[in-house]
């Protein structure tokens, strides 16, 4: 007769059993040959066990077993400690926009632009030279250039170039009247339909508005005037497929085409909210007013990472971001955390692979009032004008990047919710998927 501790026992490692087989299907679809190979002698091992013990084990060992099975289940999915947000421990600077690298990288010598800019900051002036005299992305020259290739993805980013003069325009004489609640499901539901995976909103906060011009459309070093009260924020899907193949053109090609269709949903929803009376400008690739990534946050769409951009809770780093700043009255969202904080400052594995050493492996710091981790943007750009693409590196490895799928999913339900899930996933992640990628 089957005693009431086999019966506890065969469930389990039959819960473990189909877990281990759906992870196998998972990891095929993905095409990850060694996480196929590992979970395939995970899951004959954990059948031949299951045999074993209930054949040969005595009642009490099977309790035994059971008990630990589930101290373990609770150990890994129900403590809820979902960690802390990130610190802000000073007031915000604004950060001037023409310090960021792709302003840098466009400043030519002998123009006052040039000549202004480094007499401010003499210190970069070898670094951004040495940058600039290397190809430029997607050119000859580039280690992954290819003439016909390359050329998808240079016609993505001249589109987005065109664009910049729709961002803006005049409102509606005439404001339509329209209830925050109202307004709010009308922008997210637009969003979606429009290819947005995710959307939240925030109030403007005025530290994450660059504080000069720098790269986008205007006149060089004037200050950025930006008084709308709202943010709307969304979330692009960039592709899995593409992603794993990085640093190759095709994740240059997918993130272009990405931020072309980020520009078109931001200039749609904020041509509407003007054609409804009230202020709007969109924020898209190479004509942002402002830190996407900070809004996001404040918005509920993640948390930013150690590689120093977003990781959304379902797609992790491999999200482009549009925004829309407005005066239209909205309902704003709350912050979320998800334990990256945590996570991120014991896994490593984007600056382990990090081909420029531009991700920190340090502690996060201050850096102009936030706890947080600081990327060097020189050497990271460097790397791409070397390769000829955006890299893309960081964002293949984080272990939050995998696809959106029941086993991603569990895996990532736990390591929110329990210091022990997330010390595993990640030793785990380098099991399965390798501690360092080949290039």
């Amino acid at each position: 007769m089957i005693s009431f501790p086999q019966i506890l026992f065969g469930f389990f490692s039959f819960a473990l059993v189909v877990f281990l087989f759906l992870f196998i299907l998972t990891s095929i679809r993905e095409r990850q040959v060694r996480a196929v190979i590992i979970s395939l002698l995970l899951l004959i091992f954990t059948l031949f066990g299951t045999i074993f013990s209930l054949i040969f084990f005595k009642n009490e060992i099977l309790l035994a077993l059971d008990v630990s099975f589930f101290l373990s289940i609770l150990l890994l999915f129900f403590p809820f400690m979902r960690g802390k947000a990130v610190l802000v421990v000073d007031p915000q600077n604004r950060y001037d926009e023409r310090d960021i690298m792709f302003a840098r990288a466009r400043y030519v010598r002998g123009t006052p632009q040039y000549r202004d800019y480094y007499s401010r900051r003499p210190e970069r002036k070898k670094i951004d030279d040495a940058i600039r005299a290397m190809p430029k992305l997607l050119s000859p020259g580039g280690k992954y250039y290819d003439p016909v290739r390359s050329a998808i993805a240079k016609n993505y980013f001249e589109i987005n170039k065109k664009l910049a003069s729709l961002v803006e325009g005049r409102p509606a004489d005439k404001k339509k009247k329209i209830e925050p609640i109202q307004a709010t499901r009308l922008l997210k539901d637009m969003a979606r339909k429009l290819g947005a995976v995710d959307a939240g909103i925030a109030r403007l906060n005025p530290a994450h508005v660059y504080s000069y011009i720098g790269r986008s459309p205007g006149r060089y070093g004037i200050p950025v005037n930006l008084k709308h009260h709202f943010i709307f924020v969304f979330a692009v899907e960039m592709d899995f497929k593409a992603m794993v193949r990085a640093p190759q053109l095709d994740v240059v090609i997918e993130s272009s085409q990405k931020y072309l269709e980020a520009a078109k949903i931001a200039i749609a929803i904020a041509s509407y909210i003007r054609s409804i009376g009230y202020e709007a400008r969109a924020h898209v690739d190479t004509n942002y007013r402002l830190m996407l990534p900070a809004a996001a946050v404040d918005a509920g769409l993640g948390e930013v990472g150690r590689l120093g951009i977003l990781i959304h809770p379902r797609y992790g780093a491999r999200v482009r971001l549009g925004a829309v700043s407005t005066d239209l009255p909205l309902n704003v969202d709350e912050p979320i955390t998800f334990a990256v904080q945590q996570f991120c400052g014991e896994c490593k594995k984007c600056a382990r692979n990090c081909p420029a050493g531009a991700i920190s492996s340090r502690k996060s710091r201050n850096v102009r009032g936030v706890v947080k981790w600081s990327t060097n943007q020189a050497a990271c750009y460097r790397y791409w004008r070397e390769v000829g693409t955006d890299c893309g590196i960081c964002m293949r490895v984080c272990p939050y990047s995998k696809p959106n799928n029941f086993v991603h999913n569990v895996i990532r339900f736990a390591a929110t919710n329990s210091p022990l899930s997330r010390k595993l996933s990640i030793l785990a992640d380098d099991l399965f998927y390798g501690k360092k990628i080949r290039i």
